[in-house]
């Protein structure tokens, strides 16, 4: 029975450090996309094409030069245009994403990460429960 709560205790320690990655993944990626991480730059798209097409859908790439470094090609998932310049910012882990920075934008950008903060709480508040019982220290709950 004692083997059996360890694991529990394990597994509810390990979805804490998930949710609580995906929490620092949501707003490192928010605080990109509404220009307050990342450098940001211009980029003239030259070429836009569809990708995809699986069970997925298909979703629309385009790529093009930045704008007064036209020997660097940026390439995002966007839907736009040739001819076409946007604002992007390079993210932590190598990639670009679109500059949005509206009221909707903002709004995401804090709200997305609250979801897996708490359940990062909820797994972790377990995970002590079950430490407790697995240690035998489960009747001062």
């Amino acid at each position: 029975m004692s083997e059996g709560r360890g694991r529990a205790a394990v597994g509810y320690g390990v979805i804490t450090v998930l949710c609580l990655a995906a929490t620092a993944w949501a707003v490192l990626a928010g605080l990109t996309r509404v220009e307050v991480l990342g450098h940001p730059v211009r980029v003239r798209f030259t070429e836009c094409h569809s990708e995809g097409g699986g069970r997925s859908g298909s979703h629309t790439v385009c790529s093009g030069p930045q704008v007064g470094a036209p020997a660097h090609t940026v390439k995002i998932g966007y839907d736009g245009h040739p001819d076409e310049t946007v604002q992007v910012a390079r993210e932590p882990w190598g990639g670009y994403e679109s500059v949005d920075t509206g009221f909707l934008s903002w709004a995401t950008a804090i709200m997305l990460p609250v979801v897996p903060l708490l359940a990062a709480a909820v797994a972790g508040g377990v995970t002590v429960v079950r430490v407790r019982q697995w240690r035998g220290l489960g009747d001062w709950i």
